[in-house]
Formats: C-alpha cells, sequence, structure tokens
C-alpha cells in the first residue's frame, strides 16, 4: 500500500453506476422476496444493505450475483447483463460462512478461485500481497482447523479479491465473530478495498455500516422495498476517532429512525 492509497479522501460520486437494480421483483412461489426493489451503486462505491431479518438483503445480494432470477425487472452490471458479469467472473463473493477446505492450508484456500478460473487471474503474489495486507503473515502454511474464525474469515475475504473482480458482494461475513474481532477486520476490509471496487455488504449492524460505508440504503421488512438511504458524510481512511463525532451519532441516530419505520411498516401491513 502507497502513501497516496493512505491519503486518499472521500470518493467522488461517480456519473456512471456499476450496478443498476431496477423495479426488481423477486418472488419464491406465493412469497414475495423483493417488491418494485431499485437502487444504483458507483464504480468505487461501497454501499451497505439494513433491514429488518427477512426484508430480502440477501435475496437482493445473490441477485445481482445472478445466484436468483428475478420474476420481473432488470438489473445492470458495468452496463451489461448479469450473466455477461459472471462469464466475466466479475464477482468476488464473501459470506458469513468462509468455508474454507480443511485439506488445504490458508495460502493455497486463498488462492483457490484464482486458480481455477487461471490465465491472468492466476497470480500468486497479488494471493501473498492480499494475506500479509490483512495480518496473516507466518500463517500461509496453517490447515483451517489451526486458525480462528476471524482469521478463517480473513482467508474468505483473500480468496473473494484474489481474482480481482470488479464487484464484491459481502452478506453479513462478520456476523458470527466477537465484537472485537469483528470491528478489527471491518478496518482491514477498508484496508484491502482501498475504493477500488463497488461493494454491496450485507449487515444488521447500524454502527458497522457506518463505520464502512459510503451509503446506507434501508429496507422495508417482506416484501423488500428500498425505504431510504443515508449518505455517511465522513472522510477516508475511516479512523476511530469518528466513531465519536457528530457525524456518526447523526447517521447511527437517523438510521434507528429508519429502521423504527421499516419495522412499523411491518406491522401495518401484517395488519
Amino acid at each position: 500500500m502507497t502513501a497516496a492509497d493512505v491519503n486518499r479522501g472521500p470518493a467522488a460520486s461517480p456519473r456512471a453506476p456499476a450496478i443498476e437494480i431496477e423495479r426488481l421483483r423477486v418472488a419464491y412461489g406465493p412469497l414475495v422476496a423483493l417488491e418494485e426493489t431499485s437502487l444504483t451503486v458507483g464504480a468505487c462505491e461501497f454501499v451497505s444493505l439494513l433491514g429488518p431479518s427477512g426484508c430480502g438483503k440477501t435475496t437482493l445480494l445473490k441477485a445481482v450475483a445472478g445466484l436468483v432470477r428475478p420474476t420481473s425487472g432488470e438489473i445492470r452490471v458495468m452496463g451489461g447483463s448479469v450473466e455477461e458479469a459472471r462469464r466475466q467472473r466479475a464477482f468476488g463473493l464473501v459470506f458469513q460462512d468462509p468455508t474454507l477446505l480443511p485439506w488445504r492450508r490458508a495460502e493455497a484456500n486463498a488462492q483457490l478461485l484464482a486458480e481455477i478460473i487461471g490465465g491472468r487471474h492466476w497470480d500468486p503474489g497479488r494471493v501473498d500481497e492480499l494475506l500479509r495486507a490483512v495480518g496473516l503473515k507466518g500463517f500461509e502454511r496453517a490447515y483451517p482447523a489451526a486458525l480462528s474464525g476471524g482469521m478463517k474469515q480473513r482467508v474468505a475475504i483473500v480468496r473473494a479479491l484474489a481474482f480481482d473482480p470488479q464487484v464484491l458482494l459481502m452478506d453479513e461475513p462478520f456476523a458470527a465473530l466477537d465484537a472485537l474481532t469483528r470491528e478489527r477486520l471491518g478496518e482491514v476490509l477498508l484496508d484491502v478495498w482501498r475504493q477500488s471496487k463497488p461493494v454491496i455488504f450485507v449487515t444488521h449492524s447500524i454502527e458497522e455500516a457506518v463505520f464502512l460505508s459510503d451509503r446506507v440504503v434501508v429496507m422495508t421488512a417482506r416484501p423488500g422495498r428500498v425505504l431510504d438511504e443515508v449518505r455517511i458524510e465522513l472522510g477516508r481512511p475511516r479512523t476511530h476517532a469518528m466513531k465519536e463525532s457528530h457525524e456518526f451519532f447523526q447517521a447511527t441516530r437517523r438510521l434507528r429512525g429508519l429502521i423504527d419505520i421499516a419495522q412499523g411498516v411491518a406491522v401495518q401491513e401484517g395488519g
């Protein structure tokens, strides 16, 4: 990492969105998970999704990744279709469970996807650099059984970034970790992200969303829709001191209010 990387200011608002979601509807038979959902994500923007449990955050993420087929609506990634993006290996995915292969060492697990994809994506030097960046220097040869939960999730993050995807999609990647490890991994994620690609990040933590994001999108309870969004007026790089700032407090307070509204909508619609 260079000094220029560390000292970048707030990300500029990109003109051409990297991800465009228009009037998306996803139904699983009679169950409607998402309804009339529209969202755009800028080229180097970090966007978090917040909302009540079951509001369709993960469904939205999977629809963008092509893992769930929309019932109606449109999704464009880098100006093309989701299918084109998948063929181009555009997506790096990180889920709550790191799902490492127990017979492969940390380094081998981290380079698995890049190894499978091959070609220009196969760069062992990039894997080594990322492992150092996430604090796993000295653990490259360790098997998953010898790694803590936080270490395993670091390997999963490196695995998702090792083949240099165009888009990073993360579904509650730190939810199973203790508070201190979760906080530290948020900092690690920002360090390796460095405003280099669009991120959609699903979380239930308001503070985590504010600390990581350029913008936080709040969704209503099922069927999920975008209720509102909050732009985070904090500079980059993010620091612990920002968590004591007026801007941080204002953003978390507004998001808590929106979550209350989203849950209230659920009560009213549920009768």
